[in-house]
């Protein structure tokens, strides 16, 4: 599966050109992906309430009606779909807890928990309180996504359902699971690993950049530092997620990244992505 760059693809450029047709009877539609079709259905699962799934697309992001100027697989259309769903489940559900305490404190619901579901389940259907515009879009961009993946998978003949780590389990050549295996690696987890940190720096979001971090994430160049923390890491934001090191992650791909018993360097040593008893995560940046 090969990568985009970010120059070419310009945050996944404005790749989605949406291509119609909505029969009365609610029969599939098709939606054009980089020069691609897929069907997709206009039912959602019967547990999940909304807009129809045609009118829930209409969230997509702006930019993902841009071609790369090449014509990506399948495959690397999906991986970078389940990238977006990464940054977007995970931006909401940070909104979500902090809408749900700050309810909470005004004493508008009995505890965070039975707030936030509240919460969603007015965002779900589109009415009702706690709702903010931010909150609104967040959430309708995340189902809007969730369902672009969903097809993407179906289309594949791959598991609908999202897997529990995020991304579905790339096809990967005997060699490739050779040189992790080597390492003792688990080639899958370290794949998990690789898309994580990527889609953090993707997003150009610090807390989602924290998440994946193994501390303590050591920053050499000019100036070396050891971050020990997550509010030290979010307050290097500046550093970490310069133009350069997002532009060297985004450029790698997992099938050609330099493999050692330390973990994965990506760009040239830019990044390392380090190995423990929890998976793969940042370890290390290298700033010019």
């Amino acid at each position: 599966m090969t990568g985009f760059s970010v120059r070419r693809l310009g945050w996944l450029g404005c790749w989605l050109a949406l291509s119609v047709a909505l029969p009365a009877q609610a029969d599939p539609f098709f939606v054009r992906v980089y020069g691609r079709t897929y069907k997709i259905d206009p039912r959602y699962p019967s547990d999940e309430k909304g807009p129809k799934p045609q009118d829930a697309m209409k969230a997509l992001p702006a930019d993902l009606a841009k071609g790369p100027g090449f014509r990506p697989s399948h495959e690397e259309v999906l991986a970078e779909v389940e990238e977006r769903v990464w940054i977007a489940g995970n931006q909401l559900d940070a909104k979500l807890d902090d809408a749900a305490r700050s309810r909470d404190r005004r004493g508008g619901a009995p505890d965070p928990k039975a707030a936030r579901q509240e919460i969603a389940g007015s965002l779900a259907t589109g009415d009702g309180p706690g709702r903010s515009p931010e909150l609104q879009t967040l959430y309708d961009r995340n189902r809007a996504l969730n369902l672009l993946a969903r097809e993407l998978r179906r289309s594949l003949d791959l598991p609908v359902r999202t897997p529990d780590s995020g991304f579905s389990r790339p096809k990967l050549t005997p060699e490739i699971e050779a040189s992790f295996r080597a390492q003792n690696f688990d080639p899958y987890a370290a794949y998990i690993g690789f898309r994580r940190v990527k889609a953090a720096f993707r997003s150009n979001d610090a807390e989602l950049l924290a998440r994946t971090a193994h501390y303590p994430v050591t920053v050499t160049g000019k100036v070396r530092r050891t971050l020990r923390t997550r509010e030290q890491l979010i307050a290097a934001r500046e550093t970490l997620l310069n133009q350069a090191v997002r532009d060297a992650v985004a450029k790698s791909t997992f099938e050609t990244v330099f493999v050692r018993d330390k973990g994965m360097m990506l760009g040239d040593g830019a990044v390392w992505i380090t190995s423990d008893k929890t998976g793969f995560g940042l370890g290390a940046v290298q700033v010019e």
